[in-house]
């Protein structure tokens, strides 16, 4: 039951850190102490009373115009705008019973409480500041451009399945049954041009290219220099030659042997200014200084803070493997809140909810060509 209930305290006090050791909002210790106090100060005129909290008409606009724009309009009745009271009204109660059962300080309740006010911190003091101070000087988005260049300007480049029969032109009875075999091999791979996995088939019964014959004569995209090191020009003006995927090329001869070429696909040549690329890599770099700035700030905060940690001692501690899986823990340890990586938790009405992107955030893939 305590547990339970503490649960429901940490949900509400995620609304507003209401109750919380030091915590504010229209239900904190101190609008709790004061009671009147808040009305007598100026925060206006009082709509509801719950024990010796009040909910002042300031307090209650507030709340109300924090909400989405669209829910917001519904509130124009009396009568919805009682139903957003009742909810004030309920968790302004439930504090207060938190309170006199002394959940305050129960353990999970506390636990809840560093987690929320750690997120709040975070979005408050880095989120809220440091991130806002961030920016990309346009000299590092034009020199990661000029660093990963390949990225965006690139030749043209093609797919290829391949069938090699090695056959030396020196080697006259080797290149004849060569040649027999690439016939009766391209006769079926012409009688079948859309069935894939015969041509996969047979590349890896018959194909001596050692790079392709294990999966089934894929080249993957290759540029036309990159097919010429590898099989020799000939075999790279075949395969460009080849304008539609599932084209099959003739028997093609080569000094070492025999191809069989089949194409699977063809990607244009990328050519893109820096302009075009500009938000994608202010994005990449801006994610990569966000996540630098938080490492710093966290490192700062530990600084301040004084931290010791005693490895001795964290070296005896006894971990319960009772039930899970294997004898390993049964979930991961959570980590603390950082950017990115928002605990499941609620946070005060209005803070600023880290978006993506944070340390670890994938660099976006790059813009295709227009």
């Amino acid at each position: 039951m305590v547990r339970e209930l503490c649960a429901v305290c940490v949900c509400v006090l995620g609304l507003g850190l209401a109750g919380c050791p030091g915590g504010g909002g229209s239900g904190g210790a101190a609008a709790g102490k004061a009671g009147g106090e808040g009305a007598a100060a100026g925060s206006g005129e009082v709509v509801a009373r719950v024990g010796d909290v009040t909910i002042t008409l300031a307090e209650f606009e507030d709340q109300l115009n924090q909400q989405n724009p669209l829910i917001r309009a519904r509130y124009n009745s009396l009568e919805q705008k009682k139903k957003l009271l009742d909810s004030l009204v309920e968790r302004e109660a439930m504090v207060l019973e938190a309170r006199r059962l002394g959940l305050e300080q129960d353990p999970d309740m506390q636990r809840g409480y560093k987690k929320i006010l750690a997120r709040h911190l975070v979005n408050t003091e880095f989120n809220g500041k440091v991130v806002k101070d961030l920016d990309v000087p346009e000299a590092e988005l034009q020199k990661y451009y000029d660093e990963n260049r390949e990225r965006y300007n690139a030749p043209e480049k093609v797919r290829l399945y391949l069938i090699f029969l090695e056959a030396p032109a020196a080697d006259a009875a080797k290149r004849k049954a060569a040649k027999a075999k690439a016939a009766e091999l391209h006769t079926k791979l012409k009688a079948a041009p859309t069935d894939r996995r015969l041509f996969l088939e047979l590349a890896r019964e018959q194909s001596a290219d050692k790079l392709t014959s294990q999966v089934g004569g894929d080249t993957n995209f290759k540029t036309h220099d990159q097919l010429v090191e590898l099989y020799g020009a000939p075999v790279a003006d075949a395969g460009f030659a080849l304008k539609a995927a599932n084209d099959l090329a003739s028997v093609l001869e080569t000094d070492k042997g025999l191809f069989l070429l089949r194409q699977a696909g063809r990607q244009a040549a990328l050519d893109l200014p820096l302009e075009k690329v500009k938000g994608q890599i202010r994005t990449t770099l801006f994610a990569k200084a966000r996540g630098d700035a938080y490492k710093a700030w966290v490192d700062g905060v530990k600084t301040k803070s004084g931290v010791q940690v005693f490895d001795e001692v964290l070296s005896k501690a006894k971990v319960d493997t009772a039930g899970a899986p294997g004898g390993g823990l049964a979930a991961p340890p959570r980590e603390l809140p950082r950017p990115g990586k928002p605990e499941a938790l609620k946070v005060p009405a209005g803070a600023i909810v880290p978006a993506p992107g944070g340390p670890g955030a994938e660099e976006p893939a790059p813009a295709k060509a227009p």
